[in-house]
């Protein structure tokens, strides 16, 4: 899969990568990781928002600050970050918690940052709509909280709760399918 390839949804999921990672250049400079939770809520705030156009998403078990709990998870979204992973353009580690539990973190690579920036205006302004502050516009960091993650801004000091654990209903009706089911003929049956 060549650069050109690579979906809408996985081109925008390269760029909300880069947006909160950085590798390091050189030996000694610091590099930055996302973790894999506030990854996931940033894709369901962007399925919510329609920025992932064909992700969707479905409550799955996840370890979360200590606790498990149900999640709204996008399948979609997480094959697409390990068709990044495969092309090379996002690295994965794993951490250990404090509760001996491991749990992965993303990180883009030198050739992920490079095609990121390449990429088509439209992509990088709808990973903008997604990450900037409701009230003022500006650059926000995720951070983890007790209940959920949030969106938090870097100039206005506002907050936006992402609700990654907040599971919809779903309305729907079932109805009993019934299949014949073969039975033998009477054995007792006088016609034979």
């Amino acid at each position: 899969m060549a650069d050109e390839q690579l979906t809408t949804d996985q081109k925008r999921m390269l760029i909300l990568i880069s947006k909160f990672t950085k590798p390091a250049k050189k030996r000694d400079e610091e590099e930055t990781w996302i973790k894999k939770i506030p990854l996931q809520a940033l894709v369901h705030r962007g399925i919510q928002l329609k920025i992932f156009v064909t992700y969707d998403f479905a409550p799955q078990l996840v370890e979360y600050m200590g606790s498990v709990r149900y999640a709204s998870i996008s399948k979609e979204g997480e094959d697409d970050v390990a068709d990044l992973r495969e092309l090379g353009y996002v690295e994965r580690l794993k951490l250990a918690t404090s509760h001996h539990v491991y749990v992965s973190a993303y990180r883009t690579t030198p050739k992920g940052m490079e095609v990121a920036a390449n990429l088509e205006k439209k992509h990088h302004d709808a990973v903008e709509k997604l990450i900037q502050c409701t009230n003022c516009k500006s650059e926000t960091v995720i951070e983890s909280k007790e209940d959920a993650p949030y969106l938090m801004c870097k100039n206005c000091n506002a907050q936006e709760k992402i609700n990654l654990f907040d599971i919809d209903e779903v309305s729907y009706v079932s109805q009993p399918i019934f299949s014949p089911i073969w039975l033998p003929p009477d054995i007792t049956d006088d016609n034979k």
